[in-house]
């Protein structure tokens, strides 16, 4: 008999236990050891060809009890599968399992791991898991993250186990559960067919990290929802690896806005009705996007400080009515 469903049998009540998801197990620490068991060696060398490979996933849920779900993973990724040491990974779960453990049917969890095994990788990955955290303080539709202590054990006889710093996102269709909202696979999406006040927050928060990575029309870093089909849709912004926030030493300036820099803010929203109160929610949320800075049980005092540092000027355009002009001018992309 497996480990949950040990639990479910020893509740004195006879109550089933509430079925969460796969996330929602490994919520209850700020960083959680996860082990991956497969053939790791292959993943990592043949990383171009994405045919699933079978492997083990396991970890203790809040109660000790252990986690254990046969899983494909499926390498993922552009620029960071060409260009980084580890490829980013798709975790696809085994729908039987998940319903023989009691566990919420989300198929599958993205999983972020370090661009590169040393100390720049680390602090990049945390930089980009504090984007994702920021961005859940300024609207409704983030998606969740959990970081992991993630020990990747060979399965091939090799011996070799590798342990990283990661972070999972939440899938699209727990998202979607979350929110009650259905996603919407189209492109050629334009502003007008957007939620205004939602992708006004959304706009401004890409011109704080410095991020120019994203385009509406060809939904490049982008998934739209909306709340039922006459409703407008909803931004969900996500990969945030060539932010000026996360300053990620394989990131270029995005030419077709001739920024300079990845740290050259440029805003690529549309100004609309919405922005003076976006600008208002965003100073009101200072205090405590400087404290979640702060408060991170990840990143170095140094990391800290520089991160501060960039985003002082971002808040400082916000009180200046002639600094407002001049950045939230109707830019067309």
């Amino acid at each position: 008999m497996s480990g949950l469903a040990q639990v479910e049998e020893g509740i004195s009540s006879g109550k089933k236990k509430k079925k969460l998801s796969v996330l929602s197990l490994m919520e209850y620490e700020e960083i959680i050891p996860v082990t991956l068991c497969a053939d790791i060696t292959d993943l990592i060398e043949d990383r171009f060809d994405q045919t699933p490979r079978p492997g083990w996933l396991s970890f203790l849920d809040s109660t000790g009890v252990a986690v254990r779900l046969p899983v494909k993973l499926e390498t993922r990724g552009k620029t960071r599968l060409v260009k980084c040491d580890l490829p980013p990974i798709e975790v696809r779960f085994d729908k039987p399992t998940l319903e023989e453990e009691r566990i919420k049917d989300y198929p599958k969890l993205k999983t972020v791991v370090p661009c590169s095994t040393d100390t720049i990788g680390t602090d990049l990955l945390f930089r980009e898991l504090l984007v994702y955290q920021l961005y859940e303080l300024v609207s409704d539709y983030g998606l969740r993250t959990q970081a992991a202590e993630l020990i990747c054990t060979d399965t091939t006889g090799q011996d070799t186990t590798h342990i990283l710093n990661s972070f999972f996102i939440e899938s699209d269709k727990e998202f979607r559960k979350r929110t009650d909202t259905e996603e919407i696979n189209e492109y050629n999406i334009s502003w007008q067919d957007l939620n205004p006040e939602q992708a006004q927050i959304t706009a401004v928060f890409q011109y704080m990290i410095s991020n120019t990575d994203w385009k509406i029309d060809h939904k490049h870093n982008l998934k739209y929802f909306r709340k039922d089909k006459t409703a407008p849709l909803i931004l969900v912004p996500y990969d945030f690896d060539f932010s000026g926030l996360v300053n990620a030493n394989y990131a270029k300036p995005n030419p077709d806005y001739q920024q300079e820099t990845v740290r050259h803010r440029i805003y690529l929203g549309r100004k609309n009705k919405f922005l003076d109160q976006t600008i208002r929610h965003f100073l009101n949320k200072e205090s405590e996007i400087l404290k979640t800075i702060d408060q991170d049980p990840h990143l170095s005092v140094a990391s800290k400080a520089d991160i501060k540092s960039f985003l002082a000027p971002f808040f400082k355009s916000l009180k200046s009515r002639r600094s407002r002009k001049k950045v939230f001018r109707n830019f067309e992309n």
